[in-house]
């Protein structure tokens, strides 16, 4: 998935306890059902003078993106027996169409063997990697269907593939909550306010099973406060329906759950001791809130954000237990010259669960210090350091091993 803004704020105080009543899959089914064929009806009652006069061809813009990485990782802290060495190179061609006035689109082909653990990874195999439709129902509200970007960040720069400048750091966090699924989205953006909801799936998930049962939908509603140049604040909250199974949650068995509870794979790569989305926390995927804040003030930009995560009946700890998470994390990026910025960002998730002890090391951090220079116009290197901690009886933990080291990163946008 490509990359895309939103935000943070650690906030503990609303996150003690948060359930929501799971009503029927049918009751879901029919709301989904009407939802689509109300906002594909306004859709259509959108006033014809708003498209374009006959004749006209649509107006196509191409971008470019490339990215080359390396890393030299340790798995022990002391920077022996490093898993080092250059990433292989992802690349992507996107295009956004103009077809009408009120009507827009954009296509993303990415190449990005370094998700690592998917097929050929050695190999450039171009694929759809994010594709959506806009129609603009009026100067404020836009209906999104194809591939919505799907979770609960406001502002922060989130980077995957390519499509890299957007993020100060190299990596993400390890609590970034964020993917692409198919399915629809309303977006609002007014003069201070803003906000979107997204009925969703994961990309290739059946909508039944063999035996029947429902693989459910994701329901993702954000509200933002955009009116101030300084200070900017958003939430939302998500959930999933379904009786379906899927790979989500600390163990297998457990339900389909939110298809971004555990990112949208990394970039790092941790050799033998893990892959692809390894080094993410393993996050609660049944129920999840969020709050995010950014402040920007004399060539400094402050991100920070927060949330709650819970799934319940899951086989974490051997017997059923109510999966439960906070994280949260802080980030900063300081403009030392127009083409020279540093960067750090701290980020936490702590195992919540009935079953774990208030004695019990159950917290991952990750800790990234990192600076970027725009070499030429379009061209950015990155240099990153990184070291993250794990705990060991933690359901959190998917590597459960300490692990350090630097990564660069270079990068075209054109």
């Amino acid at each position: 998935m490509p990359v895309f803004t939103n935000n943070d704020q650690p906030t503990t105080p609303l996150m003690s306890q948060f359930t929501i009543s799971e009503p029927s899959n049918a009751f879901f089914q029919w709301l989904t059902a009407g939802v689509f064929a109300l906002l594909l009806l306004v859709a259509t009652a959108v006033p014809a003078q708003a498209q374009m006069e006959d004749g006209e061809l649509p107006e196509i813009d191409f971008a470019v993106n490339l990215m080359q990485s390396a890393q030299y990782l340790s798995l022990d802290q002391d920077g022996t027996d490093p898993v080092a060495g250059f990433h292989a190179m992802r690349a992507g061609l996107n295009s956004s169409v103009q077809f009408s006035e009120n009507v827009s689109g954009l296509l993303m082909l990415e190449a990005e063997p370094n998700d690592f653990g998917q097929g050929l990874a050695g190999s450039l195999q171009p694929s759809v990697d994010f594709a959506v439709l806009n129609l603009q129902l009026s100067d404020q509200v836009t209906f999104q269907a194809g591939t919505p970007v799907t979770g609960l960040l406001n502002f922060r720069g989130f980077s995957d593939g390519p499509v890299v400048q957007g993020n100060p750091m190299i990596g993400n966090s390890l609590a970034d909550m964020i993917t692409a699924g198919q399915g629809i989205k309303l977006i609002g953006s007014f003069e201070t306010v803003g906000f979107d909801f997204t009925i969703n799936r994961g990309f290739g998930e059946d909508l039944t099973a063999v035996d029947g049962t429902n693989t459910g939908l994701n329901f993702i509603t954000k509200a933002r406060f955009t009116g101030s140049d300084v200070f900017q604040v958003g939430g939302g909250v998500a959930f999933s329906t379904g009786s379906g199974v899927g790979p989500n949650g600390p163990d297998a068995g457990v339900n389909q759950g939110l298809i971004f509870a555990n990112g949208d794979r990394e970039n790092y790569n941790l050799g033998s001791a893990g892959s692809g989305t390894a080094t993410h926390a393993n996050m609660p995927s049944g129920t999840i809130a969020q709050v995010d804040a950014k402040i920007t003030a004399s060539g400094a930009d402050v991100d920070l954000w927060g949330g709650y995560a819970t799934e319940g009946d899951t086989q974490a700890y051997g017997t059923e237990n109510d999966f439960q998470a906070l994280f949260g994390g802080i980030g900063l990026k300081y403009d030392l010259t127009d083409d020279f910025y540093a960067a750090g960002r701290f980020s936490y998730a702590g195992d919540q669960s009935d079953a774990v002890s208030d004695a019990d090391n159950t917290a991952m951090s990750r800790f990234q210090l990192g600076i970027g220079y725009m070499v030429y116009d379009k061209a950015l290197f990155k240099v990153e350091y990184v070291t993250q901690s794990e705990a060991d009886n933690s359901g959190l933990s998917r590597v459960s091993s300490d692990w350090q080291g630097v990564t660069t990163e270079l990068s075209f946008n054109f």
